[in-house]
């Protein structure tokens, strides 16, 4: 019995050092993220559907989606001043890409779906709590505020950004400063912007791959799929180990620098 003790008690040790950090040693996350705001989400049902391209331009496919757990999502996406704060204690390996126009309140971007990850590990290991990327279906949930996602939400967000390239004057795809773009019912903000962002979920090059249900320790798997899903106001997928448009990591034109994230912190 003395031995089991002993045993029971290592492994509870272990996971105290291994795990997201010592408990005794749990920084606040106020202190560490200045402006980070999570809002919790219930648990829910809804429809989505999700328009995938092919050579005779787009298909849809739809599926019922039930989240079966509340969790938190960041209000807004991650910005340059947050990422900084990981670079400067050395675990992002690059400080934030800013241009002359940006300042620290826009959202970073120019990270690769690694980047995003090892962000929301590092959040994980200072605090405590388990941050990480929201799946495509938590991401569309808070997007849409709950409501079912139909191949009408999908065309008509399609036909917004047409309509918007083709503004004279609008400079690309000019990003800006966190709540430009508003907010939805559920005060989630900017997911209609010009920021694309990550998700856990994968794409595969098959319609069996891509419908099979996942967990989220599935998802969590870095060698689980090549390609992960980048949501906003379109839909794409992209190697998740390119963050340089030219090495041909992105094939839905050149939204690279136009990527960035958001995370969910789990209850």
């Amino acid at each position: 019995m003395r031995h089991l003790f002993l045993i029971v008690f290592s492994a509870i040790a272990f996971a105290g050092v291994v795990g997201y950090g010592f408990i005794q040693n749990k920084e606040d996350v106020a202190d560490l993220l200045p402006g980070l705001e999570m809002t919790r989400l219930s648990s829910g049902q809804y429809d989505l559907t999700v328009s995938v391209p092919n050579s005779l331009g787009r298909k849809y496919h739809s599926k019922k989606v039930n989240l079966e757990k509340p969790f938190y999502i960041s209000r807004h996406e991650i910005t340059i001043g947050q990422w900084n704060k990981c670079f400067e204690e050395q675990f992002c390996t690059h400080k934030a890409k800013q241009r002359p126009f940006q300042t620290i309140d826009h959202p970073v971007t120019k990270v690769s779906w690694l980047d995003a990850y090892s962000f929301t590990q590092w959040l994980s290991q200072k605090t405590g709590d388990v941050y990480r990327l929201p799946t495509e279906e938590e991401w569309a949930y808070a997007a849409f505020a709950g409501q079912d996602v139909t191949q009408k939400t999908i065309d008509d967000l399609l036909d917004m950004r047409s309509a918007e390239l083709m503004l004279p004057g609008l400079g690309g795809r000019r990003t800006r400063a966190i709540g430009a773009f508003g907010e939805n019912n559920w005060n989630i903000a900017d997911t209609g912007g010009t920021v694309w962002e990550w998700t856990m979920s994968c794409w595969f090059s098959s319609d069996q791959g891509n419908e099979e249900n996942r967990t989220i320790s599935e998802l969590r798997t870095i060698k689980l799929c090549p390609n992960r899903i980048i949501q906003g106001v379109e839909r794409a997928h992209v190697p998740h180990f390119v963050d340089e448009a030219l090495s041909g990591g992105c094939s839905t034109g050149n939204p690279i620098d136009h990527i960035g994230f958001r995370m969910v912190r789990e209850i």
